[in-house]
């Protein structure tokens, strides 16, 4: 009777489950395709540590530890629910075939089943009675979660009941060890009736429940539970320091950016149905942290409710058949604007704290960005701020509006020729940057880094009003066309030059010359000074004196974006500090891979902070509160953030900022004039 009644139960609920997970695979289709099958073993290595090992859940306790007991709780039990399904079959069909690993799987089964009520008890305490504020949501949202949660529980305890009265009964399968279960047994009479009911109870409890949870799962968020794992996979391996680039060649070339969900990529797809709800991308934002309107776990939710909301409509479009009036207007509905803010997508600073925190990989950056093209290059809806940078990118190669003609003006004095007067016999091409170039306080920090590598005895070459914005400003700012201008305007004059080795200053110029120009032809070897200057230290090409008296009482290293998280450096500069005889290197509580952006990237450096907390105040103060006398950076656009910031505080005239360069060449050369803080006036 039983099977007579689960045979057309299952084969219906796999048939409907089938059915709905084929649609979000076309909706997949139905995105823009994009290559990532490569590097198979640094995705399944990334895969395993990430999905399997929970390491990202894990930075985070207690969440992490009750997410892990609920993920692997569910791979174990998935034993559990095929034993089940077999039953269903035949009530004495199971996996004791297995033996020993028969026994080791039902241990497993049984202790798993009290760390997930364990965990899913403490999951519902901090979502509801402690109010975790990045849990907390809309109240459907609740709901759901409060369903999934329940449904979590019921399978479980379900099982254990199923277990222990077929112990009771004395109708346990063979090589089956449950000690929890064995427990839970002397409860139940062998011989009651009641203890037959309870055990068909607990069965089908378990198995309907599971029917139920699977066929619930792609109208739930909790959609994640089936599509994290190959999410995971298809992430990029490395930090995404690299946007996908736009070929301009293309005659057939219509659409640029994202206007909408298809013009996505089909992995920002499956990132939005990977969504966890778990806020931890939007409680390390900087933007939503400091009171702006940019939430990028609402971003990612927007995303997938767009896509569910139109891709049916343009496959019944496909399919020849007429749409009503309520379907024309959903589909005429505008993904900016109906669906998500604009100016959320303008407060982003592209810092990449969400994308390194979220523990399905998800690449939120890559969206925004994608939408910020398709405001600018195809509706020119950009902040008015960004259009002088614009024109001046245009027109002189750099967001400013100086001459070219200066570009080299900070080098006077200091000796170093351009690649047109010499391009024979150097070692490295020194990369100032615009803000090298031309800000005051950023070319006391380019020739502070000439005069080291000069000290070292490196042969250095600069480009002088050749070289030009790397494009960083305005592709992450959307304008991807004057972007790849520039970046192919540069590649044409390096490789002209034959260019090798490239030293920076800048991260933002660091990771765009590293990582991105390989796309546009230029491939080089690329530095930040901080790793060039720590490698002529340890090859001995740097000596640096030997001071007894520190020159500073103390300092609080605060990390950049596009050198940290973009790149993985973290050490290179905390070595060159503890070289120097500073009396104490402090360490703000965000730091490393969780430090804070100084409100600068992603083109905010060229946009007026109107909406809540300055970024930069926000980390100046962090930066402060650890007393240190002084703070050390490797960015000038964080000089220009963090000056602001101290000023703003009050505390220019007690805590002063130092580039790193900036500190070695003291030390080389420890004049007053340098020591008295002037160097960061």
């Amino acid at each position: 009777m039983r099977a007579l009644v689960f045979i057309p139960m299952f084969l219906g609920a796999v048939g409907i489950f089938a059915y709905n997970a084929a649609q979000l695979i076309r909706f997949l289709g139905m995105a823009r395709p994009e290559p990532r099958w490569d590097r198979l073993g640094a995705r399944i290595r990334q895969t395993l540590v990430v999905a399997f090992a929970q390491q990202r859940l894990l930075r985070e306790l207690p969440a992490g530890l009750i997410h892990a007991a609920i993920f692997w709780g569910f791979l174990i039990l998935l034993s559990s629910a095929a034993e089940a399904v077999l039953e269903g079959f035949h009530p004495r069909w199971s996996l004791s075939f297995l033996g020993p690993l028969y026994s080791l799987s039902t241990i497993l089964v049984d202790l798993f089943c009290l760390f997930v009520i364990a965990a899913v008890l403490g999951a519902a305490w901090r979502r509801y009675v402690q109010r975790v504020p990045r849990l907390q949501g809309p109240p459907a949202e609740l709901r759901d979660a409060a369903l999934i949660l329940g449904l979590i529980l019921v399978i479980v305890t379900a099982l254990l009941l199923q277990n222990s009265t077929r112990i009771a009964l004395g109708q346990d399968h063979a090589w089956a060890v449950r000690p929890v279960a064995t427990l839970l047994s002397g409860i139940f009479a062998p011989e009651a009736p009641l203890t037959r009911v309870l055990f068909e109870i607990g069965w089908w409890l378990h198995i309907g429940c599971i029917l139920i949870f699977l066929n619930y799962l792609p109208f739930s968020k909790h959609l994640h539970v089936l599509t994290s794992v190959p999410n995971v996979f298809f992430s990029r391996p490395e930090p995404v320091n690299a946007l996908s680039p736009i070929d301009f060649t293309r005659e057939d070339l219509q659409q640029f950016g994202a206007t909408d969900v298809e013009h996505l990529s089909w992995k920002s797809i499956l990132d939005s149905y990977s969504c966890t709800h778990c806020g931890r991308c939007t409680s390390v934002c900087p933007a939503n942290q400091t009171g702006k309107v940019l939430d990028p776990r609402a971003i990612i939710v927007a995303v997938r409710q767009r896509a569910l909301d139109r891709f049916p409509l343009l496959l019944k479009q496909r399919a020849g058949k007429p749409l009503s009036t309520e379907e024309h207007a959903v589909l005429e509905r505008r993904f900016v604007g109906d669906y998500i803010p604009p100016e959320a997508l303008w407060q982003c600073t592209t810092c990449g704290a969400c994308m390194q925190e979220c523990p399905v990989m998800i690449e939120h950056v890559p969206v925004i960005v994608e939408l910020r093209r398709g405001l600018v290059m195809m509706e020119a809806a950009f902040p008015a701020e960004l259009q002088p940078a614009y024109g001046n990118l245009e027109t002189n190669g750099t967001p400013w509006a100086f001459s070219a003609a200066d570009r080299a003006a900070w080098a006077e004095g200091l000796g170093v020729r351009t690649l047109a007067q010499d391009a024979q016999d150097y070692d490295v091409l020194f990369w100032a940057g615009c803000a090298g170039s031309y800000d005051q306080r950023a070319q006391r920090v380019a020739r502070a880094i000439v005069q080291l590598l000069q000290h070292a005895g490196v042969r250095v070459r600069i480009l002088g009003n050749e070289e030009q914005c790397t494009g960083d400003p305005a592709r992450r700012t959307g304008n991807e066309y004057l972007a790849d201008q520039l970046m192919r305007a540069n590649v044409e004059t390096l490789n002209r030059y034959q260019v090798r080795t490239i030293v920076t200053m800048c991260p933002h110029c660091y990771n765009t010359l590293k990582n991105e120009y390989p796309a546009v032809g230029g491939h080089y070897t690329v530095y930040h000074h901080t790793q060039y200057l720590r490698q002529l230290i340890a090859e001995g090409q740097l000596a640096l004196p030997q001071h007894t008296e520190p020159l500073l009482q103390s300092i609080v290293y605060h990390d950049s974006c596009y050198l940290g998280r973009y790149n993985g450096e973290y050490d290179a500069p905390r070595e060159l500090l503890q070289a120097l005889p500073v009396l104490e290197l402090r360490e703000p509580p965000r730091a490393r891979d969780r430090g804070f952006c100084c409100g600068a990237g992603g083109g905010r450096m060229f946009m007026e902070e109107r909406v809540g907390k300055p970024v930069n105040r926000e980390r100046t103060e962090e930066l402060l509160r650890t007393g240190a006398s002084a703070i050390a950076l490797n960015c000038p656009f964080c000089m220009t953030m963090l000056t602001d910031g101290v000023k703003a505080a009050g505390k220019a005239d007690q805590v002063k900022l130092y580039d790193i360069a900036e500190l070695l060449l003291q030390r080389l050369d420890p004049a007053p004039s340098r020591t008295d803080g002037s160097a960061s006036a």
